[in-house]
């Protein structure tokens, strides 16, 4: 999987750096006729492997088979800490109770912990595909009280920066969970993987006919409910592609070996740190060029060198902390190692 993590990485670095220096202060665009407006609403659907995150992220808590409650606790509180620390840091006090992507895995992950621990993985699964079908139906029947914090959690209010809520994007990393669940158990991997190859076709068959394959591309604010409370076909389209691309890369790629800290290796192994660095370089770098943004504007004339400047810095620097990341993990995995050797 370290390929499929490498390449959602990657487009993930790009997307939040390609929105930071195309919009203006309130992730918007000035000129919807200029070039790279133009660009970003052709390429919207490239929004599904930012919400493939969540199925990686339930992948790979499965995988570690880390998910008793105690220490699962443990790592949801960590996750949400950090996650309200950098919304106080990158955008201010004002944002800190803000929900991102680390608060809702967090709140995820304790879910499937509960579950796994009083029911079974079949509970995980009837609650996944729950809250993608019922998602729509919750907001519109909860849209009067949507002004309540802990309800905008769970069915979203992007006005007060409530991103990822619980319905429906726990489906997402349900099944993420539940595809590395079924594949450890699995005897036939070839027949597994074929069915489940075919099923992910279906769901994005299905996103295409409609027509909700990619999401509409607001003018006014990039981070819309068009992503984040997105149409049902959408949340299928992504647990479809997340099945495609996952299947396609442990075919090809899962007995490669690749560099330590090479650029595969760094961003599939550094995904937490990456994200929250990346956070940081975009919202204090941005002031160091903002004279020069946003590259929507037509008036910029070196806009074309800026932006590939800018994503060259980027994806440097992401890889450096990848690499970091992947360092000091491993020396933290040696020291627990002689711990158990003792």
């Amino acid at each position: 999987m370290k390929v499929v993590k490498f390449i959602c990485v990657a487009i993930m670095i790009f997307v939040h750096a390609h929105i930071m220096l195309v919009t203006n202060d309130n992730f918007g665009f000035d000129d919807t006729s200029a070039f790279f407006y133009k660009i970003t609403d052709k390429f919207m659907f490239l929004g599904l492997f930012l919400t493939i995150l969540p199925a990686l992220a339930g992948y790979v808590f499965r995988v570690q088979n880390n998910y008793g409650l105690k220490k699962t606790v443990g790592t949801a509180t960590f996750l949400i800490f950090i996650g309200f620390l950098m919304n106080a840091m990158v955008w201010g006090i004002k944002y800190v109770f803000a929900w991102n992507i680390l608060q809702f895995i967090g709140l995820s992950f304790v879910v499937i912990a509960l579950m796994m621990k009083f029911f079974s993985e079949r509970a995980i699964f009837f609650l996944s595909l729950i809250s993608i079908l019922i998602a729509p139906i919750l907001r519109n029947i909860l849209f009067a009280v949507n002004n309540n914090y802990f309800i905008d959690i769970f069915i979203g209010n992007i006005e007060r920066f409530i991103f990822w809520p619980f319905f429906p994007w726990f489906g997402v990393l349900g099944f993420g969970f539940l595809f590395a669940h079924y594949k450890i158990k699995q005897n036939n991997y070839l027949e597994f993987n074929k069915k489940l190859f075919f099923i992910g076709i279906a769901l994005i068959t299905f996103a295409i006919a409609t027509n909700t394959i990619s999401p509409s591309l607001s003018s006014g604010y990039f981070w819309s409910e068009e992503i984040f409370q997105p149409a049902t076909g959408f949340v299928f389209a992504t647990i479809g592609l997340f099945l495609i691309i996952s299947i396609l890369g442990i075919h090809f790629f899962d007995k490669k070996s690749f560099k330590k800290y090479g650029i595969i290796n760094s961003y599939s192994g550094g995904i937490l740190w990456i994200y929250i660095s990346m956070m940081f370089l975009n919202g204090v770098l941005y002031s160091l060029i903002s004279e020069w943004l946003p590259l929507n504007n037509p008036g910029i004339n070196s806009s074309g060198i800026i932006y590939v400047f800018w994503m060259i810095i980027i994806f440097i620097l992401s890889w450096i902390v990848g690499a970091l990341s992947v360092k000091l993990g491993n020396k933290r995995i040696n020291i627990l190692i002689k711990k158990n050797e003792r």
